[in-house]
């Protein structure tokens, strides 16, 4: 039996709901900008951690090679193993080390009262038979100023 597509209309009187991407957008103020300096320093402060955490992990497994070598097993695929994940891990927190930071020195050259962008959400809109689909699914935005929504646009 082959199934045929539904027809729109006869779902909920002609109306179906579809999920879109909404930008917030932030005014940049002496708050924002103090505020988000805190949560930068503090993501570097996280990273830094992670990257000492991952260090004691890798030497810690080290050691635990070594002792399986010195009773003759062969460990090199092990070691390339470990090798290899410890880079790559080492690899992804000081690229998000260097975005963190980028993002941190940018912050002080952005001027007060420009809007910036500082998330994505995703909300679920009403489309009707008749409307145009690609009105309904652009340019929604949130604009936000010292943590207060002050219009939705779209």
């Amino acid at each position: 039996m082959t199934e045929r597509p539904t027809d729109v209309s006869s779902h909920a009187g002609g109306a179906i709901q579809l999920k879109r991407q909404v930008t917030v957008k932030t005014k940049v103020t002496d708050a924002f900008r103090a505020r988000a300096k805190d949560e930068l320093d503090n993501e570097l402060k996280l990273i830094d951690t992670q990257l000492q955490q991952l260090e004691a992990q890798y030497q810690y497994s080290l050691q635990q090679l070594e002792k399986v070598a010195q009773q003759g097993q062969n460990v090199q695929q092990q070691l390339q193993q470990l090798n290899q994940e410890a880079q790559q891990k080492r690899s992804q927190l000081a690229s998000l080390k260097m975005q963190v930071s980028s993002e941190l020195g940018n912050l002080d050259k952005i001027e007060n009262g420009q809007y910036i962008v500082t998330g994505m959400l995703e909300n679920v809109v009403d489309v009707h038979v008749g409307e145009n689909i690609y009105e309904k699914l652009q340019n929604a935005e949130i604009l936000v100023e010292d943590g207060i929504v002050t219009s939705i646009n779209g």
